[in-house]
Formats: structure tokens, sequence, C-alpha cells
């Protein structure tokens, strides 16, 4: 489905800016990391003016803001639109129904169903901001823990006279190694 408000003709003119990330470990069939992506977000104009720029005021931020920050395709981009909206929908709907039954008046439903709404919505986005903190840390432990794990292929090895001694009866020069492993009668 094409969503007729978008600015599909206007991408479709230039193809340029539509460039996809180069993967480093991907080959085909493989799940790639996040980490072998380059960041959607930062352009090199915007990093170095945040750069330049420590101390921003509330009149800088509000002139910031754009009617296209709020297009549906921005807002959807955002990590946890989508857990919030579909929790604040889902309250909507059970308080809103809940409260017709109970007081038969539509309008005194209508009011509990925006309550629950806009509750639904506040407790489903720390639920998922929550999850995601937790995912980022057991990530970032993941990762300090494999760094910090030692390699030991990574060292030479010591060829010692014990290994040898493990594989003396194991080589085939021996007569031993000459009879066939199995015995039919």
């Amino acid at each position: 489905m094409v969503w007729p408000f978008g600015k599909k003709q206007v991408e479709e003119a230039n193809p340029s800016k539509q460039v996809e990330p180069e993967l480093q470990n991907y080959s085909a069939g493989k799940k790639y990391l996040l980490e072998d992506t380059k960041p959607r977000f930062a352009n090199d104009s915007q990093s170095q003016y945040a750069s330049s720029q420590e101390k921003a005021t509330f009149r800088e931020a509000w002139e910031a803001v754009t009617l296209d920050d709020f297009s549906i395709q921005r807002l959807t981009q955002i990590p946890c639109f989508r857990d919030a909206g579909m929790s604040g929908f889902t309250s909507m709907f059970v308080v809103g129904s809940v409260m017709f039954l109970y007081h038969k008046n539509p309008s005194r439903a209508a009011n509990w169903a925006v309550g629950g709404f806009l509750l639904g919505s506040i407790v489903g986005w720390e639920q998922c901001r929550l999850r995601r903190k937790k995912s980022f840390q057991t990530a970032q432990m993941a990762r300090s823990t494999v760094a910090s794990k030692e390699k030991p292929m990574m060292n030479p090895v010591a060829h010692d006279d014990r290994v040898k001694k493990e594989w003396e009866g194991h080589t085939t020069d021996t007569a031993a190694a000459k009879k066939p492993w199995y015995k039919l009668w």
C-alpha cells in the first residue's frame, strides 16, 4: 500500500539521496548488527552545529521545530511511539467501553476514554523505554565481557613435550593403525 500524502515522487526524482548503508560484516542469509550500519540521522552539518552549540535556549529549540517533524513518517521512526500508541488505544477502548456499560452516558464514557488513552500511552511509553534501556545495558555488558575475555587463539602456541606424549599412540606409522577398527566375526 502506498501512502498518498508522502514524498514518494520527490524521493524518486532524487535517487542520489537514497543510499543503502554499506554492510561490512554481512553475508547472504546472515543477520547483520546495528553497529554495521551507518547512523540514520548523522549529518556532518548537524553534528558540527551540535558540537559548536553547547548551550541551547528554548527559543532556538522552538524555532528548530517544523511542521514536517510531526508527519506520520517521522513519528513512526520514534522507537517507542508504536508501543505507546498501541497501549493507549487499547486502554482507551477498554476504559471507554467499561464506563459506557456502567454509566450508559456516551459523553462521560468518551471523557474517560480520552483519559484512558493518555494514561495508557504514558504507561506504554515508560515501559518501552525501560525495556530499551535494559536491553542497551545488557548489550553493553556483553560487549565489555567479550572485549575483556581472554583470547587464547591470539597467543602463540607453545610446543611442549606433554602434547607430543598425548599423541604418541595416535600416529599412523604404527602397526596397530593399519588394522581396521571394526571386526565382522
